[in-house]
């Protein structure tokens, strides 16, 4: 009689961690990503607010950046840097996202930001075309 020989089976686990490490250092990466839009401000926090939270993907972010005084620094779309003295080069990088497929715009100013430039973001916003839906984003975490 003739004995089989044991057969033994061995998984390679290294295609499986490697999988999970490209996982992860994908999604690191995607996160900081989703994050560049955000200029650190002092938000406005409303005290009877009766918006909703935003859960658009196709949205644009326009941050107004401020001095102390309630001046403008600049103001940040995405990677693009304008000045206060560049409306029109806003309108157009807003026009140019709403034929991508954009369809709310954010606007993100401090609390210190005098309203006259916040209104004349919203009017380059307007002058761009496109009907998008405007958003003025607060800070609803400070009355929670």
């Amino acid at each position: 009689m003739k004995r089989s020989a044991a057969i033994t089976l061995n998984a390679n686990m290294t295609p499986m961690i490697d999988v999970t490490f490209l996982l992860i250092v994908f999604f690191v990466v995607v996160s900081q990503i989703v994050d560049r839009d955000v200029v650190p401000l002092d938000l406005p926090a409303p005290e009877n607010a009766k918006a909703l939270v935003s859960v658009s993907d196709n949205k644009m972010v326009i941050n107004v950046v401020p001095f102390s005084d309630g001046g403008v620094a600049r103001i940040v779309v995405s990677e693009h840097t304008v000045g206060t003295d560049e409306m029109d080069k806003l309108s157009v990088i807003v026009g140019q996202g709403l034929a991508n497929g954009v369809s709310e715009v954010h606007l993100r100013a401090d609390r210190s930001t005098k309203y006259q430039y916040v209104h004349e973001v919203i009017e380059a916003v307007r002058s761009a075309g496109g009907n998008p839906r405007l958003h003025l984003v607060v800070d609803m975490e400070a009355k929670l």
